[in-house]
């Protein structure tokens, strides 16, 4: 069976062991593509080795999964071929797996927040190339983060380095304003909205807005 390309502009190859998870799932992305279909993986079905993963461009695949060897082999396998993986994960606390840093996923989606739009939007960046996280899954991330040394992580003061206007953008962003409505708050072009907010990531050394909001406020950048 063939994969065609989602809503989110992508081919999607399904690894979820959970059938009624799997089945969900499933029907969310075919309700933003109409009838176009994923491909379903068994790690332990037929050989993983069987699967081309080059005719895909994310794996979907759900992390309490991982726990086993045969699925963290499958995953291993498939990426080495080329898919981005997303992971769905158990809530915040399913970071602290080792497993979850080790598979080295491009996106992370919390189930308590999967709907059609956030998954598209999700399967969207991680094709595109960009780290995807579900806003309630960014702090606990930032904090596993600061432990790859097993010691407390050392604060750089960024303060100074934001600028008045690029603090602005912070904030509204922080606020949950889009690119567009922030470009309307300031009256500044939705460009020059993507510029700023390009100039936060830069300094924060955040790969996304949400990790840079939460790396804000831990650093007191937004204050009251």
């Amino acid at each position: 069976m063939g994969s065609q390309a989602n809503d989110a502009g992508c081919r999607v190859a399904l690894l979820i062991r959970n059938t009624l998870h799997r089945y969900a799932v499933e029907g969310m992305i075919h309700s933003l593509s109409g009838s176009a279909p994923v491909r379903p993986v068994d790690p332990g079905g037929e050989s993983v080795n069987a699967y081309d993963g080059r005719r895909f461009d994310v794996l979907l695949a759900a992390s309490a999964d991982l726990e086993a060897d045969t699925v963290r082999e499958a995953v291993r396998v498939l990426c080495v071929q080329g898919p981005r993986l997303l992971l769905l994960v158990d809530g915040p606390d399913a970071l602290d797996a080792p497993w979850i840093a080790a598979c080295r996923a491009q996106g992370l989606l919390d189930w308590v927040e999967l709907e059609p739009r956030r998954l598209a939007d999700a399967l969207a960046d991680v094709t595109a190339g960009k780290f995807h996280v579900s806003s309630s899954l960014a702090h606990r991330l930032v904090t596993l983060a600061g432990r790859t040394t097993g010691a407390a992580p050392t604060r750089v003061p960024v303060a100074p380095a934001l600028t008045p206007r690029e603090l602005q953008v912070l904030r509204l962003v922080a606020e949950g304003l889009s690119n567009k409505q922030v470009s309307h708050r300031l009256l500044i072009s939705e460009h020059g909205v993507k510029r700023l907010m390009g100039n936060v990531l830069a300094k924060l050394n955040c790969p996304n807005r949400t990790l840079a909001v939460v790396r804000a406020m831990d650093d007191g950048l937004l204050a009251v």
